[in-house]
């Protein structure tokens, strides 16, 4: 996500010293690959659930948690055809500038809440395994309050990041931006942090009931 916010202030200086030409099928062959392996893995779940058991709360945020994605890759696909994937200074900024950093904002706004809802599910997915008065129940409410409300408001901090939102993708206006690398590395380290507790919950509720190596596979399968 960083690449559009450096296309914005980049200085004009002609083109880069070394051309390695594009990597935009780097990026094809990436969204190639994960994009039907999701299509995959959320289509067999729902039809395991709606044919041998029931579609629950973390069945609908898996899916909009994969219809957001679907979003974001269409959105990246576009930046391609503007530029995405060429070397900074050979993106023609002046031609096709605005219209990546377009998509470059509709990717950042899809990225959390598509990374939000699929936490939820997997925390939804722990709390519909436990018993009522289960003692992580509490927790895992707690857990996914915390996604939501930090998600939320990474989201709405990506609409104020520039004054007017405009002037995020379109630098020939008047406006500010505040300090948006620390801001997208203040989101990096706290998804990190999440990831690493939702991987280490299944180990956490599990452990008197299933040995160590059952409960690491679980959360591992849980976390891919």
């Amino acid at each position: 996500m960083l690449l559009p916010t450096l296309l914005g202030t980049r200085q004009a200086g002609g083109p880069s010293p070394e051309t390695p030409g594009t990597r935009a099928g780097e990026i094809y062959g990436f969204m190639g690959a994960f994009g039907p392996l999701a299509f995959i893995a959320v289509s067999l779940r729902l039809y395991t659930r709606w044919r041998f058991a029931k579609i629950g709360a973390d069945d609908y945020a898996i899916l909009v948690g994969f219809v957001l994605y679907l979003g974001l890759i269409v959105a990246t696909v576009y930046a391609i055809k503007y530029g995405l994937g060429l070397h900074i200074m050979d993106v023609p900024y002046e031609v096709t500038g605005v219209s990546m950093q377009k998509c470059g904002f509709t990717s950042q706004v899809l990225y959390p809440t598509s990374l939000g809802a699929i936490k939820l599910s997997i925390l939804l997915f722990l709390l519909r395994t436990l018993p009522p008065a289960h003692f992580w129940k509490k927790p895992l409410y707690v857990f996914a309050a915390w996604v939501v409300c930090s998600e939320s408001a990474f989201t709405i901090g990506l609409f104020l990041q520039c004054r007017p939102i405009a002037y995020y993708w379109d630098k020939s206006l008047t406006g500010t931006c505040f300090n948006q690398p620390a801001f997208y590395y203040a989101d990096a380290s706290l998804n990190m942090a999440t990831d690493i507790g939702i991987l280490s919950l299944p180990w956490l509720i599990f452990r008197s009931e299933l040995s160590c190596h059952a409960t690491w596979e679980i959360g591992l399968n849980i976390c891919m």
